[in-house]
């Protein structure tokens, strides 16, 4: 640290220009679903199949809300095939609250990646895997892609496409949703369900989904937003997956609606236990356009302002109090009495604190369903841009959404997500400070019950080479290009409280780093332990690993310069070669803080 210092006084002043955050457009959502595509490919090759890899009609006129639908589409077959598999389920998330951009989907898409990930055996094929840059893709062409790898998992869940059952349960939640927007507008009045016509076919009912879209494309016209185009009648066999496929963009429509009123509710896809037709489906259709609001100008429009519908650090701080109740009853199931360490409060910080916290309890709640009989699951990274606290909300509905598989994995059926709640506490004057607080109490209640579940050393090496790789990004950001010599005695033999002393070294320099670039700095420190542990070590490099995100966000560093794909997962990893991997790391921030590597 005195090398630090000293050179510190010397350093030459480099100056960093920022170009705001990365925003993503309909080109970087291809790229990165291509790469989802050539996944898909070789997990259909892993399961024997041998057909063509389908591929979708030309789209147009699709905007990000209809891709967002078609990506959840995907991540909802990738649970059905967990769930073939014996792997058990996944959290997927509702149609954000919001209007969409190719950011919100590119998420969505990276999500869609982390879950299929871990179900491809070979990891040598996944090493080799380079994503490809694409330009002038619009939206229609992401949705084009993504329709094309939903498709291709047909046949890894041994069907053809959706059938009139599935369809009829989607035509539902449609149902409900037309209901409630009614019901925005104070209609209350009981209407006549049609009365259901035999012998109808999916041509039928994908005709009476077009009739819907009209009344949706009227009523965006006299509520003055641009009005959806109609799709034309294709001139072919209609199956019920396009149907289905219609059905999601009326309901897309139906979200941005209720984000025009400024209004938000969310319902769940109900299971239908009995075998429904295409007549079933064109009665709720029919049904639904019945109750549908006109919204005629003389009317009074019922109207909230939509930026209500943004979340603010109230809301994530409900959704984490629910988490924590989850918790204390699978604790109380698992008999566990042993209470957690109560967090300090910590001042000033920012959503992407709170973003980083909210990861790491992420993690240990994977890590916990794995412990508890669930397949492995990908560990969510944080993107490099500013935080919005819309996006640690759904980062926390995503947590609660995976404690709510946990507690009913236990037998305790009786509970649902928080997203679903009618009578949510309301909470006032919380801020990203006390949201920080409480993900570090659900984080600490983890550890608890995680007790008997130490992190490997193989764990922590690579997150410690994960680590290594943003370290070398900042290198090259920065242009430098130092030489480092690692000289360490191969016959040490090293502690976890060895590695945990030189991650607060490693901090320490990280800090430094973040005062040289006049950064915004909180006072968020590593909680020392009298007794550390292979978990007290992962902690630290995980505050570690946030801390050097916000170097990497604050110098508008892409994502897609860090390579994590090719980091090979690690095996027989002790504590001293994770000592060595930080040591090496510790070199390359010494390259950060010698003049002489200005000069070149």
């Amino acid at each position: 640290m005195r090398i630090i210092s000293r050179v510190l006084i010397g350093f030459v002043f480099f100056s960093i220009s920022m170009f705001g955050a990365n925003i993503k457009t309909p080109s970087d959502v291809y790229s990165y679903a291509s790469i989802l595509k050539e996944k898909v490919q070789y997990l259909r090759q892993q399961d024997g199949i041998k057909q063509a890899f389908p591929t979708a009609e030309k789209q147009k006129d699709k905007f990000p809300r209809h891709v967002i639908q078609k990506a959840l589409e995907v991540l909802s077959k990738i649970n059905l095939y967990r769930e073939s598999k014996n792997y058990g389920q996944i959290y997927i998330p509702p149609y954000p609250a919001r209007d969409i951009t190719p950011s919100d989907v590119y998420d969505l898409v990276k999500r869609l990646d982390e879950e299929i990930t871990p179900l491809i055996k070979n990891k040598k094929f996944l090493s080799t895997i380079k994503i490809k840059h694409f330009e002038n893709k619009t939206p229609s062409d992401v949705y084009r892609l993504l329709w094309s790898i939903s498709l291709a998992f047909d046949s890894l869940l041994g069907i053809h496409g959706y059938t009139p059952t599935d369809v009829y349960a989607l035509s539902q939640k449609l149902l409900q949703t037309v209901k409630y927007i009614a019901q925005t507008q104070n209609i209350y009045t009981s209407v006549k369900k049609p009365k259901k016509r035999e012998g109808l076919h999916p041509n039928h009912a994908l005709y009476a989904s077009y009739k819907l879209l009209n009344k949706i494309a009227l009523a965006e016209k006299k509520l003055w937003i641009t009005p959806t185009q109609i799709p034309a009648k294709p001139h072919r066999v209609i199956t019920p997956t396009d149907v289905y496929d219609a059905m999601q963009y009326n309901i897309a429509e139906l979200q941005r609606i209720k984000h025009r009123l400024g209004v938000e509710r969310y319902f769940k896809l109900p299971v239908i236990n009995t075998t429904k037709n295409p007549s079933d489906v064109v009665q709720n259709i029919e049904y639904a356009m019945k109750f549908f609001p006109d919204f005629k100008l003389e009317k009074k429009l019922v109207q909230y302002p939509q930026h209500s519908l943004d979340k603010t650090p109230n809301d994530v701080y409900a959704a984490t109090q629910e988490i924590l109740k989850k918790l204390k009853k699978i604790k109380a199931i698992k008999g566990i009495s042993q209470r957690a360490k109560e967090p300090p409060f910590i001042y000033g910080l920012q959503p992407s604190h709170a973003y980083q916290k909210a990861l790491e309890a992420t993690e240990k709640s994977i890590r916990l369903k794995i412990e508890m009989g669930f397949f492995q699951s990908q560990i969510p990274s944080s993107p490099l841009r500013e935080i919005t606290p819309n996006e640690v909300y759904e980062s926390v509905l995503r947590l609660d959404g995976i404690a709510t598989l946990i507690l009913k994995k236990t037998g305790y059926e009786n509970v649902d997500a928080y997203i679903y709640k009618i009578d949510k506490d309301i909470y006032t004057n919380k801020t990203p400070s006390d949201v920080y607080q409480n993900l570090w109490r659900i984080s600490n209640q983890l550890d608890i019950i995680l007790l008997a579940s130490e992190y490997s050393p193989n764990e922590t090496y690579y997150m410690a080479t994960k680590i290594e790789e943003k370290i070398d990004v900042l290198i090259k950001k920065l242009n430098l290009y130092g030489k480092f010599d690692l000289k360490i005695d191969n016959d040490i033999s090293k502690t976890p409280k060895d590695v945990f002393k030189l991650t607060l070294e490693l901090f320490e320099s990280i800090k430094q780093i973040q005062k040289r670039l006049n950064m915004d700095r909180v006072n968020i420190s590593i909680p020392k332990e009298k007794n550390i542990t292979p978990n007290t070590v992962y902690n630290a490099l995980r505050i570690l690993n946030a801390s050097i995100n916000e170097i990497l966000i604050y110098l508008d560093v892409e994502n897609t310069n860090l390579n994590f794909i090719n980091i090979s997962k690690p095996i027989n990893k002790t504590p001293t070669d994770v000592y060595i991997k930080l040591k090496n790391i510790q070199n390359k921030l010494y390259t950060i803080f010698n003049d002489e590597n200005y000069d070149k």
